[in-house]
């Protein structure tokens, strides 16, 4: 500080916090590599030796940030989460680790019959019969039709931390499971240095008393067993050494008070509520507002029994339109895995689980069909096509380049002609036409923001989609065009639609929309095109001020024309 010479007592002081606040940015940056190499080092550690559990592989589940690599490493002493000291059992007993709920997050059976159900579904129906020899012949069965990926699983980081301070302390380390021993296999082959695996084999299924059976034959001076659910208690009961993990730690004070040596893995912080929420995409119902549009151009907003009707079947269409949202995300479960965002979803992350999931859609999904039925016959029927269109576009459609945004635009359009069939109100080519090429400019002004970066990056393709990086000029194209033909036609629409004896007062108001209309698909192109757009179009307009500021002008000359 003392080589700082500014004359004036003011920018002295001014000059003495800016220079204060670089040298604690550099510490910062020291304090932040530090961490790095502690955790590089510790993982390091573990290329020298058999075991390469810590040795994470390329898989989804460990692409994480360097920040959250760092919030999960805890260096604070007497946390249970993260390390386990194993220190106070004998150093000859092996430990013993489960695989579904415990070395991973998930079923590996839920996951090989989602995998199945969405992929290969005619496989999975041919395999049928062999289900009813017994739950081990139904895992050995679903693994053959189609093996799950165990890169991509979502390992528990703390049972793999478990494992690298076993191995360090030279014990032998097993994995043993009710799953199908060709999982078992993959899983430890994927991982390495395991001593060996034990799975189900189609005709026993190795969970409790079986597994136990297996474990006190093959380790009998005794074993360490790490598991997280009550099929497991008899294990625990005649294991040496316990270790809970996740839902496991109920059992604690219980197995305790047995006389039993335990030692927890307090399972991670987790916001369940928020977790649903997210998954139910709620912020995604603000499209279903579409719906409404047809109670205001045809000047019934006044009637109270139709806006109650609306008000109902936007509830109703929002249960289903979130049923969808699931499932998508139970079939798209490996490309999420692998996204750098979308591997945070809750069940891409393991923090609801694919079974409940799936109960949680068909749930949403009868009783929102069932209330759409109920409130008018042809209402049921729309949202049953969106919802035929929708599960299309999830399991194969969108990875047809153009005809997905073609489908996305259609989707969009359901949503008007849903608010027309429900309150009897007349079909507006004009309107319906404009909602097509206005949702399909959208959709495309997303897909030209992962072209331009896939092109700017250098990839050869974009996963999961039809296009190449080099189709952004056909996606700037379409894009643009079908944005001008859409405002023709709200030009045409306002022009000869709104003349009449349902006429507004003041017409000529309405022109200020397509004119807002225009300066908007203006600013989503020009962000779309320098590659700034981060959200889907209809999400950003809800976050941006200036798209606020000209929606709040469009509803004010629309309140004037009335």
């Amino acid at each position: 500080m003392g080589d700082v010479a500014i004359d004036g007592k003011k920018e002295d002081a001014t000059c003495q916090v800016r220079v204060r606040s670089h040298f604690m940015r550099k510490q910062l940056l020291a304090d932040v590599l530090l961490l790095q190499n502690t955790l590089a080092a510790r993982v390091g550690l573990l290329g020298q030796s058999t075991l390469i559990v810590g040795e994470r592989p390329k898989g989804a589940e460990y692409r994480t940030s360097r920040s959250e690599k760092l919030n999960k490493l805890d260096f604070s002493f007497g946390n249970e989460m993260m390390m386990v000291d194993l220190g106070g059992f004998d150093r000859q007993l092996p430990l013993v680790c489960d695989l579904d709920g415990t070395l991973i997050k998930s079923n590996s059976l839920h996951e090989n019959f989602f995998e199945a159900f969405f992929h290969s579904p005619q496989r999975l129906l041919r395999s049928v019969p062999g289900w009813l020899k017994g739950r081990a012949a139904l895992k050995e069965s679903l693994a053959s039709v189609r093996p799950i990926e165990v890169q991509a699983l979502p390992y528990r980081e703390e049972v793999l931390d478990l494992i690298h301070g076993a191995q360090a302390d030279g014990r032998e380390i097993y994995l043993v499971t009710a799953a199908d021993q060709s999982i078992a296999d993959n899983v430890i082959s994927h991982l390495g240095g395991f001593g060996g695996a034990k799975g189900s084999d189609g005709a026993l299924n190795l969970k409790s008393r079986n597994k136990l059976k297996w474990l006190q034959e093959s380790f009998p001076n005794g074993f360490i067993y790490a598991g997280d659910g009550a099929a497991d208690l008899p294990i625990w009961e005649k294991a040496a050494g316990v270790i809970l993990v996740g839902n496991g730690v109920r059992y604690a004070s219980q197995l305790r008070n047995a006389g039993a040596k335990v030692k927890t893995i307090i399972p991670e912080k987790t916001k369940p509520v928020k977790d649903w929420l997210s998954e139910l995409r709620i912020h995604q119902w603000s499209k279903n507002v579409l719906i409404f549009v047809p109670l205001f151009l045809g000047h019934v907003w006044g009637d109270f029994h139709a806006v109650l009707k609306t008000a109902i079947a936007f509830l109703a269409f929002g249960l289903v339109a979130s049923s969808t949202y699931i499932i998508n995300d139970l079939a798209d479960l490996k490309a999420d895995r692998a996204h750098v965002t979308k591997r945070f979803r809750a069940i891409a992350a393991g923090r609801i689980g694919l079974m409940n999931g799936f109960l949680a859609s068909m749930f949403l999904l009868v009783a929102g069909l069932g209330v759409a039925n109920f409130l008018h016959p042809q209402f049921g029927l729309a949202v049953a096509v969106y919802l035929l269109l929708t599960l299309a576009y999830s399991i194969r459609l969108k990875r047809y380049a153009l005809l997905d945004v073609t489908v996305i635009g259609a989707l969009f359009t359901l949503r008007i002609v849903m608010g027309q069939v429900l309150n009897d109100l007349a079909f507006s080519p004009w309107l319906l036409s404009f909602s097509a090429m206005f949702f399909f400019s959208l959709s495309l002004a997303k897909r030209h923001v992962e072209t331009m970066r896939a092109c700017s990056n250098g990839k050869d393709a974009i996963k999961g989609r039809g296009y190449l990086p080099d189709d952004w000029p056909l996606t700037l194209g379409y894009g643009l065009a079908s944005a001008s033909a859409s405002i023709v036609i709200m030009l045409l629409f306002v022009a000869l639609e709104t003349r009449g004896p349902q006429a507004y007062h003041n017409p000529a108001w309405l022109y200020v929309a397509p004119a807002g209309v225009f300066m908007w698909l203006q600013r989503i192109w020009l962000l779309s095109h320098r590659m700034d757009l981060h959200d889907d179009p209809i999400v950003f307009a809800l976050k941006d001020k200036t798209s606020l500021l000209i929606g709040a002008i469009i509803t004010m000359a629309f309140a004037l024309a009335l």
